[in-house]
């Protein structure tokens, strides 16, 4: 009797956890998805073994149970396929554990296919009663090779199955999720290899199984944890429709900017035309009102294009030698018109002891003031507006102090979190006739924190604001003085480069290629002064064939044009008989403008990018850097 008890005491023990869990799961268990669905039925299934195995080990050790042969003998076969449907389990919950299955694949049905046959030898072995079956009472002889296949191979087979799917799905697993599986596999397989290998009788499969299943329920199958896995499923769901929606926005913002940007550049290069052959005084004027409409409406898009760089985390800082007094000179121009349509006062002062050369990003920090500036403006109706330049530290490390104040109508307090917001307009009773986005101070804010900067705000409502701005910047050394007045004397360049000519290339040869004629009108007026010889196409197709016969020394093509593009016609211009253009410089000319349009070009094979709308000094900066020296006349 004592040794019945000990032979079963793993085995009870087992089989109570094992009830224990069949609670849990049934309890907590409710969902229906195929992986907990398969750990249920893998927890009542092998509470079912375990009390066959039970049944065939108090039939076979207690003298007092007298039970037919039939019956222990079938007892004794169901506890070893028992043992054999426990692998198998282990065998599909580790297919479902690494992801969730709608359908069997082919490995699914061997399994099963195996496990059938498993079910068909043991019924076998009991109506044929094979020689080797006695009926010694406590063990029965089956035939070597069915008890092979039924005690041993099935069971290392399906157990062997479990840890090669569990390694190679590995990567789909969470770190929890590796350790669980590890560690409950290990430990049933060490218990399943410790009872192949003890000849004390005492059965521990059981209780390595239920052991292994309790490691699996704590670690992953819990509630709370499949509520978590369920949410991070969720929140990458989420993240997926906002990549989506992220594509969707970066294809909307290409459209729109080819769109708007290809009417514009037909605005603002015929205006430039006006302004440079234009004689009469009025006319001037109102083109030059057109000028500042036209970089108003181009600002607004560029602005909503910065964003999404910014965005993207694609939005660089360019940092070379630059002179503050040319920054402040550009933004006296830019504001001082806006301040006087509105009776502003607008100062600009600077603190002594002001560095005049900096090394950092000119244009950004232009951005930034600009756009403080601007949204003071707009939000003042009478007094003035004022831009401090002040600096702080010594030595090649500063500080750029810049603080911008008005005498607007200041910002509520309560509004204060929400002045950097995407779109966000304060105080909408009072400033629904006021134009603009929103997006100016957003993208201010956003600049600042790329550059390490910051941004405080004072503020009475009904009174004022002041913006105070710290942006890290390096005093320009006494070796890269030379840069930074060479940097200006560019910037004086490209001022003049709008009213005077800087050279001529009488010998050039130039096809422009785009299907909007005006774009090719501003483009050959745009070149007027250059004395280049321009010929122009109207589409890919039409560009390929003037190219068969002719040399260029540049062609400007357009990106999108309908039927064949210019990335289709860049590589038949490249490769045609006889290759008169396999070598010209091919310029990409295109209103794309968004976040990585310019590398996306230049990987299609063209020589460069420029946007529209069309800047004469860029167009010109392109004609001076692409043609052959020789044909350039500087003047």
């Amino acid at each position: 009797m004592q040794e019945a008890v000990y032979y079963l005491s793993f085995t009870i023990a087992a089989f109570i956890f094992n009830l224990a869990l069949c609670v849990l799961v049934s309890t907590y268990g409710s969902e229906d998805r195929q992986r907990n669905l398969t750990f249920r039925n893998f927890t009542y299934f092998v509470l079912l073994g375990n009390g066959v195995t039970i049944c065939d080990t108090l039939f076979r050790r207690y003298s007092i149970i007298n039970v037919p042969f039939s019956v222990r003998l079938a007892f004794y076969l169901l506890s070893l396929f028992s043992n054999v449907m426990l692998t198998y389990f282990f065998a599909s919950y580790s297919e479902t554990y690494c992801t969730e299955r709608k359908k069997r694949d082919t490995m699914s049905m061997i399994n099963l296919l195996f496990l059938i046959a498993c079910g068909v030898l043991t019924v076998v072995c009991f109506f044929l009663k094979l020689p080797y079956i006695n009926e010694s009472r406590h063990s029965y002889a089956i035939a070597p090779v069915p008890r092979f296949i039924l005690a041993y191979l099935a069971e290392i087979y399906f157990l062997l199955y479990s840890i090669v799917t569990m390694v190679i799905r590995s990567k789909e697993l969470n770190r929890r999720a590796k350790y669980t599986a590890a560690l409950a596999l290990g430990v049933t397989l060490a218990v399943i290899i410790f009872e192949m290998n003890n000849d004390t009788g005492i059965l521990f499969n059981y209780f390595g199984a239920v052991l292994g299943l309790f490691i699996f329920y704590i670690g992953v199958e819990t509630p709370d944890y499949r509520n978590l896995m369920r949410t991070l499923r969720e929140l990458e769901d989420a993240r997926e429709r906002a990549d989506r929606a992220n594509d969707f926005k970066s294809d909307f913002l290409a459209n729109m900017s080819h769109e708007i940007r290809t009417p514009i550049n037909a605005v603002i290069g015929m205006n430039e035309m006006i302004l440079r052959e234009g004689k009469d005084p009025g006319i001037v004027d109102y083109s030059k009102n057109i000028e500042s409409a036209g970089k108003s409406l181009l600002s607004i898009i560029n602005g909503i294009l910065d964003l999404s760089k910014i965005e993207a985390g694609k939005m660089e800082i360019l940092e070379e030698p630059y002179s503050i007094d040319s920054v402040l000179n550009d933004v006296s121009v830019m504001i001082s018109f806006k301040a006087s349509e509105k009776n502003l006062s607008f100062e600009i002062k600077k603190e002594p002891g002001l560095p005049e050369f900096y090394y950092g990003d000119e244009t950004r920090i232009r951005q930034i003031i600009v756009n403080i500036l601007n949204n003071a403006v707009k939000y003042t109706d009478k007094g003035g507006v004022t831009l401090t330049v002040g600096h702080e530290g010594s030595g090649k490390d500063c500080v750029l102090l810049l603080t911008v104040s008005d005498t607007g109508i200041g910002i509520k307090e309560e509004d204060v979190p929400k002045l950097f917001g995407k779109f966000d307009r304060m105080d909408i009773d009072h400033n629904k006739f006021v134009e603009g986005t929103g997006l100016g101070l957003s993208i201010v804010k956003r600049l600042l924190d790329i550059m390490r900067g910051s941004v405080e705000i004072e503020s009475t409502y009904g009174k004022g604001t002041a913006f105070r701005m710290k942006v890290p910047q390096r005093v320009c050394e006494d070796g890269n003085t030379d840069e930074a007045l060479k940097h200006k004397a560019e910037a004086l360049r490209k001022e003049r480069a709008k009213k005077e000519e800087l050279f001529h290339a009488p010998r050039a040869k130039i096809l422009v290629v785009d299907d909007t004629q005006t774009n090719l009108t501003v483009a050959k007026a745009l070149l007027k002064r250059t004395r280049a010889g321009v010929d122009t196409a109207g589409s890919g197709p039409a560009a390929i064939e003037i190219t068969k016969d002719r040399k260029y020394d540049l062609i400007l093509l357009d990106s999108r044009m309908p039927g064949m593009n210019g990335a289709e016609a860049l590589p038949v211009i490249r490769s045609q008989s006889g290759g008169l253009n396999a070598d010209t410089p091919i310029i990409c000319l295109t209103a794309d403008a968004v976040v990585g349009a310019k590398e996306r070009y230049l990987s299609e094979g063209f020589t460069d990018y420029l946007s529209k709308p069309i800047e004469s000094f860029a167009l010109e900066g392109m004609l001076m850097k692409y043609l052959p020296q020789e044909m350039v006349e500087v003047l």
